[in-house]
């Protein structure tokens, strides 16, 4: 699910040939992807940041949400670390 702000870009990209996608009356858009490695869906996911939001399935909803936790971490431990010296 994508937010408004980002619906109109990933409306015209071309993910996969199989891919469906609509818009919603709220603005959002609803994009379904068949997949069979998530590696590289997962890279493209994470270039729209919060402006994206994975509803199922399960398990690649999990792997993105690993991901921002690492990528936060990493902020969190590097700016505690400049901040010290």
């Amino acid at each position: 699910m994508l937010h408004e702000e980002r619906a109109r870009w990933v409306a015209d990209e071309q993910w996969h040939p199989r891919q469906q996608g609509k818009f919603l009356p709220d603005g959002r858009y609803e994009l379904h992807i068949p997949y069979a490695s998530e590696t590289e869906l997962v890279m493209d996911i994470l270039k729209h940041g919060a402006a994206v939001e994975v509803i199922a399935p399960e398990t690649l909803r999990q792997t993105i949400l690993l991901n921002l936790q690492q990528a936060q971490e990493y902020y969190v431990t590097r700016n505690k670390h400049e901040n010290r010296t």
